[in-house]
């Protein structure tokens, strides 16, 4: 599936996205708690299409599916169940251009792996727990000097030659399907909040990074900039090296 037509489903199904999201948060109130029940989605909608559970139009219209229910229902828990129609109008354009462009190449690269034979449908020689832990964020002991161009729509030389997320067996595509579905909900969480923030009439914000060797050299910056113009900051995962991966907090006065 190309882009174009990416969008255009999404777009289709818009109605269907926010009353699933809808019913997701309220299931899954917390971030912690939803980025759990979606890396178990990861791991089930992979497993379906390589048992062959699945056909592979299904996959890919499911891995769309999730990924933008996961986003809006983070935005939700965000934003505290305050004008949720409202919230939800207003990140969708950011939704669908953050996450659809990789998306659709991630899913291409998956294709073409299947097709050459490097992904094997039906082969269950491999243990899911192979490489997956390190889905989670900060399972990997990385130093800062090794953060540099990691993202979601890239192999990278780190991801490659760790053997890790570049999608290339069973457990990597999982890990690499969950950096989609799960660990972007922190990210949109913050989202979500920074809209009440600015709804309630905060004036100012700061980020709050982690404190640890995991830290990359931009978060580091943000948050040694201190109290800024509310909006002057970018959301966890923009404009630094951890992408998708980042932890940093937003505190609004």
């Amino acid at each position: 599936m190309d882009l174009l037509s990416m969008v255009g489903m999404a777009t289709k199904r818009r109605s269907d996205y926010f009353q699933q999201a809808k019913t997701l948060a309220r299931k899954y109130p917390t971030q912690p708690a939803l980025e759990e029940r979606m890396k178990e989605e990861s791991i089930a909608i992979v497993k379906g299409l390589r048992d062959k559970l699945m056909r592979w139009e299904e996959y890919e219209r499911s891995l769309l599916d999730k990924t933008l229910v996961s986003a809006l229902a983070s935005v939700i828990i965000g934003n505290k169940d305050q004008k949720i129609n409202e919230a939800l109008e207003q990140t969708w354009p950011i939704i669908v251009g953050d996450m659809l462009p990789p998306l659709t190449q991630f899913l291409a690269e998956t294709k073409t792996y299947i097709d050459n034979g490097t992904l094997r449908l039906g082969d269950q020689t491999q243990d899911f727990a192979d490489g997956f832990e390190n889905a989670v964020p900060g399972a990997v002991d990385l130093e800062v000097d090794e953060l540099g161009d990691i993202s979601p729509e890239e192999d990278g030389e780190l991801e490659a030659s760790q053997g890790r997320a570049h999608g290339k067996d069973w457990g990597a595509l999982a890990t690499r399907v969950t950096r989609y579905i799960a660990t972007s909900t922190f990210a949109f969480v913050a989202l979500g909040a920074y809209m009440l923030a600015k709804r309630i009439g905060y004036k100012q914000m700061r980020r709050v990074d982690r404190h640890d060797k995991r830290v990359c050299p931009d978060c580091r910056s943000y948050g040694e900039m201190g109290w800024q113009p509310i909006g002057e900051l970018p959301m966890p995962g923009k404009g630094c090296q951890c992408y998708d991966r980042c932890r940093c907090k937003i505190e609004y006065a």
